[in-house]
């Protein structure tokens, strides 16, 4: 029989940072005001955490599984408490490890270090406009977590939100598309490349200062061309008003992908869309601060093409970690559950790096729910083998408990 990585807890505590047990201590966790307390240990209180939200346990189910694989005996409102406590705890761990170094030197466009930025909103059952929002910045070479973050829905997406290195290019979609966020990257020594929305943030011609017509530009495009401008951006506030130096990189769609467009501007906007806004659908609008001579338009074009990673990783979060299975909206545990998921997310993706972990591939004898067909799945991708194997740490003890104590 092949040897199973991940069957044990201490598996998982061995990619935590090294301080995560003072981390509980400095956060004050564990203190005692009982002589009865039951959770003295931060390996007790992680435990739980994790069972409850990375493997959607309810804190019945929880508190019953632990204890009947060995852990503390207690009852499901402490555990909940603890839960309204342990945010600032959990977003420390996450913190310290998606900053942890990477072993691979990032791959560079023209020198720049590239990252991607975007956000993904959290919804309850039964929820219309989602009630919590994860914004997230990954480089892209490697896919490794720069920043991660967990707001309420009320927080939109913004490049203020985040901190970047000098020499960074920071790749958004429209969301991003703000001179205030614009200036705060630039600020900061790093250039940006972000899908252009034209209304939020108007793009001047450089001398003139007056507004340039891109319907005009764009009409100038045969189907695969792309066209640059240099242009300037102006942030104005009461005191004064700062311009940004950029470019304007236009590139026409097929006529079939325009088609594709143009129907998700009608179904996002309305029947009131405007003819100006389902003509730019079909065209490529890019804003970036890179100079030409260190990344020309073309480049911008293809590089845009690959912030669909960051689309990807939300796609695996919320299929493999259960981000989009909110059991409820307590304004006092959200956070805790958000940064618990996400941290989950994070383990995966350092187990789905470990040596041998997709070959030999996952041990699936005692898991009868896994056909052949979903071993096969499995071994193609090794962060769902990861989430299998996450799993079965809390389904060996889930085969132990008793029916009574672990369903009632």
């Amino acid at each position: 029989m092949a040897q199973k990585i991940l069957d044990e807890w201490k598996t998982l505590v061995s990619l935590l940072p090294e301080n995560w047990e003072r981390l509980a201590h400095d956060h004050k966790l564990l203190e005692t005001k009982y002589g009865n307390a039951k959770i003295t240990s931060a390996d007790d209180l992680l435990r739980l955490i994790l069972v409850h939200a990375a493997v959607n346990l309810p804190l019945r189910q929880t508190v019953a599984l632990v204890a009947e694989a060995g852990g503390p005996d207690i009852s499901p409102m402490r555990l909940h408490k603890k839960m309204i406590r342990a945010a600032d705890y959990l977003h420390a761990l996450v913190a310290a490890m998606v900053h942890a170094p990477a072993n691979l030197s990032p791959e560079r466009w023209a020198g720049y270090v590239v990252s991607l930025v975007d956000a993904t909103v959290i919804s309850r059952p039964g929820s219309v406009n989602g009630d919590a929002r994860i914004h997230h910045r990954q480089r892209l070479s490697d896919l490794k977590y720069l920043q991660v973050r967990s707001t309420g829905i009320d927080e939109g997406e913004t490049l203020c939100g985040f901190d970047f290195e000098p020499g960074e290019l920071v790749v958004g979609d429209r969301g991003y598309s703000h001179a205030r966020g614009v200036l705060h990257v630039i600020e900061q020594g790093a250039d940006v490349l972000i899908r252009l929305n034209h209304k939020s943030m108007p793009v001047l011609a450089c001398g003139s200062k007056e507004p340039i017509d891109l319907i005009s530009l764009a009409r100038s495009l045969h189907c695969g061309a792309v066209l640059e401008r240099r242009v300037l951006v102006q942030h104005k506030t009461k005191r004064m008003t700062r311009e940004i130096e950029g470019r304007v990189c236009i590139m026409r769609l097929p006529e079939s992908e325009a088609r594709k467009a143009r129907a998700r501007a009608r179904q996002e906007h309305g029947p009131d869309v405007s003819a100006q806004v389902l003509e730019l659908a079909g065209y490529v609008l890019l804003f970036t601060t890179a100079p030409a001579d260190r990344l020309s338009a073309a480049q911008c074009v293809e590089l845009y093409r690959l912030r669909w990673q960051i689309e990807l990783q939300f796609k695996r979060w919320k299929s493999l970690c259960g981000f989009d299975r909110m059991p409820n909206f307590r304004a006092d545990t959200i956070a805790s559950w958000l940064y618990a998921k996400i941290l989950s997310a994070v383990l995966l993706e350092r187990l789905a790096s470990l040596h041998g972990e997709v070959f030999p591939p996952i041990d699936c004898e005692d898991d009868e729910e896994l056909d052949a067909d979903g071993e096969a799945a499995l071994e193609v991708d090794p962060v769902a083998v990861a989430a299998a194997r996450f799993r079965a740490i809390a389904d060996q003890a889930l085969r132990t408990a008793s029916a009574r104590r672990a369903y009632h």
